[in-house]
């Protein structure tokens, strides 16, 4: 009976696989629309390959995307195949080391499979981070109890991968301890290797900047005018709305009153109180970067802000959230929401389909669009989602027993870190900075459904086995 459902279980490995790569095959021919060269990535790359960069996307995403080729494709086409390939790979080897016993838990798991392809064929940092952390998921998983050479090679590979995810955005450092969590011994020793793993980002991002002359700009004064522009509008504090109102016009020597500042804030975006005021070598690299709502701004970065002003500047907003704690926490609460709704909403492509490609591919699309409009990869519904498959799937373990489930708490603490960190580098809400944690969080439900799942088989070969006994 073992030996049988071994094979079958080899048999349905191969099916799970097959569809997975027809999803991908159709997610990288879909996404594909020639349209590669606006957004953050595409700016990066050229202020990387210029003769002044910047840093205003973080060291390691200039590096990155300035070393994709362009020869044969273009680099975008090559970003997307990097991309595809990664997270296929990656969902692939997971699918192998997760038993799945029906056909709901297979669908379950082709929707996933389907919903991080359809991101991973976005061109963003996001959608990179996400292929480049499935794949490495996917190969620690692969490296078993580490007691063969190939199993510490694959181990190896799939940590770098992970490192290399978190290193476009190295404030998520503790996303990196995914290989300490996945080895499951608590020792001293692996301690010390957490450690070393949540610095191991930073570190790579810091490197890059020894490949070439990066001009700091200090992308972190976006977040300081999200959270004192949010301060300033929405405190009752008669004090601290002048405090705040002094310190945003204190970034480029302006004079506007907080009723003036305030008229054009917006919850969802930094953007529109603040944008970046580059020169007119930096503006060719990054046109339209700051988009529409930006370019009404009021409160300026100079891209050629000393360091002095940039240090009176960081220590003027330390010292407004000593002196008002509460309304910072008060805040980063309201952020907090933010994001676990997913504030922004999307749309169906087919909508704006004005060819036949394009029809097709909002076809595709359409199942993926209608989960990003209706807010179903959010925190918050990921929470819910996840609540619902445990009480249908592992209702028969108790409540205690859930809690100290290493799986499910997991998921769950991955999730709230994911947002904590988010809401406190707060600039927005949209709703891709927190797709990767919701994709992780469905893995490890897939994981604790594996071992129940594993339990049960067992179960019922040992009866079947006793039945024929008898």
């Amino acid at each position: 009976m073992a030996k049988w459902y071994h094979v079958t279980m080899q048999i349905k490995s191969r099916y799970t696989s097959l569809i997975i790569s027809c999803l991908s095959l159709s997610s990288t021919i879909f996404s594909w629309d020639g349209s590669y060269e606006g957004g953050d990535i595409a700016a990066a790359r050229r202020s990387f390959l210029s003769q002044n960069p910047i840093d205003l996307w973080g060291g390691f995403s200039g590096f990155f995307y300035g070393n994709i080729p362009s020869y044969v494709f273009p680099w975008g086409l090559w970003l997307l195949f990097i991309q595809i390939t990664c997270a296929t790979t990656g969902l692939i080897l997971i699918s192998k080391h997760v038993r799945l016993i029906n056909k709901a838990q297979h669908l379950l798991f082709f929707i996933l499979s389907y919903l991080i392809l359809c991101f991973c064929g976005y061109l963003t940092r996001d959608s990179t981070m996400a292929s480049f952390y499935i794949l490495g998921f996917g190969l620690i998983l692969s490296s078993s109890q580490l007691l063969k050479i190939s199993d510490k090679v694959l181990f190896f590979f799939g940590t770098s991968f992970i490192i290399l995810a978190v290193a476009f955005r190295p404030w998520l450092f503790f996303a990196a301890l995914l290989p300490t969590i996945l080895l499951g011994r608590y020792k001293i020793k692996n301690l010390v290797f957490a450690v070393i793993l949540m610095i191991l980002p930073l570190c790579t991002d810091k490197l890059t900047y020894f490949t070439t002359e990066y001009k700091e700009v200090h992308p972190e004064l976006q977040v300081i005018i999200s959270d004192v522009a949010s301060m300033t509008c929405l405190s009752n504090n008669i004090q601290l709305r002048k405090n705040g109102t002094d310190l945003l016009n204190n970034f480029s020597k302006t004079f506007f009153s907080n009723g003036q500042i305030c008229e054009d804030y917006r919850l969802s975006n930094w953007g529109s109180v603040g944008s970046w005021s580059l020169n007119s070598f930096e503006s060719n690299l990054v046109t339209n970067f700051n988009g529409g709502v930006s370019r009404y701004s009021k409160i300026l970065i100079s891209s050629d802000m000393t360091a002095e002003k940039y240090t009176e500047i960081r220590n003027s907003w330390l010292n407004l959230l000593a002196n008002y704690p509460k309304d910072y926490l008060q805040i980063k609460l309201i952020h907090a929401n933010q994001i676990m709704i997913s504030g922004d909403t999307f749309g169906l492509r087919i909508s704006n389909a004005g060819s036949t490609k394009k029809y097709l591919a909002g076809i595709f699309f359409v199942p993926f669009d209608i989960v990003i409009t209706l807010h179903l990869l959010s925190p918050a519904m990921t929470f819910l989602i996840g609540f619902i498959i445990i009480v249908l799937w592992l209702s028969r373990i108790s409540i205690y027993e859930l809690i100290r489930t290493q799986e499910v708490a997991f998921a769950y603490l991955f999730v709230f870190f994911w947002v904590l960190m988010t809401s406190i580098a707060y600039i927005g809400d949209n709703g891709r900075y927190t797709y990767l944690s919701s994709f992780i969080f469905f893995i490890f439900i897939f994981f604790r459904l594996s071992k129940t799942n594993a339990f049960s088989t067992k179960e019922q070969i040992e009866y079947k086995s006793r039945t024929r006994n008898e």
